[in-house]
């Protein structure tokens, strides 16, 4: 979970919670430190940090919206095949 921070002058005004998701790909070329840099140069705070592997019914679980749509077997047999950073 994220913490978005607005930068007004001096003073640091909190903004909204966010989910991000760091994807297996990202994960397996070791981009991860690379890519939370960027995350905290965008103005963001990194309140909690795990690293896990979905299962497929995890990853069904979650993209649940997206359930008959063509990309959904995709979606979920990619966000399932390694772990993610979130």
């Amino acid at each position: 979970v994220l913490l978005k921070q607005y930068n007004m002058g001096d003073s640091i005004k909190q903004g909204y919670k966010t989910l991000t998701i760091i994807k297996p790909g990202a994960f397996t070329n070791k981009h991860i430190g690379h890519i939370l840099t960027k995350i905290e140069e965008g103005g963001f705070l990194i309140k909690a940090l795990k690293s896990v592997k979905l299962d497929r019914e995890e990853a069904m679980d979650f993209y649940s919206e997206h359930n008959g749509k063509p990309f959904f077997n995709d979606l979920v047999e990619f966000m399932s095949s390694g772990p993610i950073v979130a």
